[in-house]
């Protein structure tokens, strides 16, 4: 089952965005993932996921929506461009109150893949303190820091350039410098995105600016997490190793139970490969803990998967 685009009011201010969900409508959903997808991403990147609840866990429902800037935009010439970082954080608080009033009761996790999880991590830090905006936080392959191997002046000249020519577009290949970057078995990057309807040709160095400060500010986003957190990421992942989840992950607090889980043959984009069901399988049994009230503040759990 593929569900249509749908539209709501989902922007902070008015502004409508498309949507699709994965709700059985017979089983009474407890828990509603929200799906925040990731650069040059759809909400149709989360079918594989929706389709594997509805059959293999029907009580957790699925809601993904299009972001603002990307090749779903209803705005087409906002696509490839975001005004600031705070406008996706406050879509998304706009969002996750429209499924809370469709879901009342329900348990919401915000569920992020790569640039989604960017987003989530900083939206929950930017929310009130004493008015969590979520139950439970998923990052599917965040990308919590810089790698080594980038030269050093290269976060630096992005954000010189975006201040100086913010609305100056470059496109993939310009910003990848003709690398190529496998995120699946199967699929190299610039070659996948080409072949989707939303693809989008070019970004401004505003959006790029942005997306290196939300990287930049992944860490300090971790201590204040307080909420429990799921943090999956593939040994193939072009753009951070294990051994930057596990920095992530340390930093977390107690009281966000976090569990880390990692698939040393998997690449990037967790929820199209080829070891997606193991991933899925695992979130499924994170979600039921979540579910029972058995991911308490007491201790970490860090098992990893294979």
């Amino acid at each position: 089952m593929r569900p249509v685009l749908n539209p709501v009011a989902a922007g902070a201010k008015g502004e409508t965005f498309g949507f699709r969900k994965w709700v059985d409508p017979h089983a009474d959903p407890d828990v509603m993932l929200i799906g925040i997808h990731g650069f040059c991403g759809s909400s149709v990147d989360y079918t594989n996921l929706g389709e594997h609840l509805l059959e293999h866990q029907p009580r957790t429902g699925l809601y993904a929506y299009e972001l603002r800037g990307q090749g779903s935009d209803p705005i087409h010439q906002r696509r490839g461009d975001i005004g600031s970082a705070r406008e996706w954080c406050r879509d998304l608080l706009e969002f996750t109150r429209l499924v809370r009033s469709r879901h009342d009761g329900a348990k919401v996790v915000w569920y992020g893949e790569s640039m989604g999880a960017l987003i989530a991590a900083h939206a929950w830090r930017e929310a009130p303190a004493a008015d969590p905006p979520c139950d439970g936080l998923v990052f599917s392959s965040p990308i919590v820091r810089f790698r080594d191997d980038i030269p050093a002046w290269t976060p630096g000249l992005v954000q010189v350039a975006a201040t100086t020519l913010p609305l100056a577009r470059v496109s993939l290949e310009t910003l990848m410098g003709g690398q190529q970057v496998r995120v699946t078995q199967s699929a190299v990057h610039g070659e996948q995105v080409k072949a989707n309807p939303y693809h989008v040709d070019h970004y401004t160095l505003r959006l790029i600016g942005t997306l290196a400060r939300l990287i930049d500010g992944m860490n300090g986003c971790a201590p204040t997490f307080r909420v429990p957190v799921l943090v999956l990421h593939g040994g193939r992942d072009y753009f951070n190793n294990d051994a930057d989840l596990r920095g992530f992950v340390a930093r977390m607090p107690r009281e966000a139970a976090s569990t880390y889980r990692h698939y040393p043959k998997a690449y990037h984009l967790l929820m199209y490969d080829e070891r997606r069901v193991a991933v899925f399988r695992d979130v499924r049994r994170w979600i039921a803990k979540l579910r029972a009230g058995r991911l308490g503040k007491s201790a970490k759990n860090r098992r990893d998967s294979t």
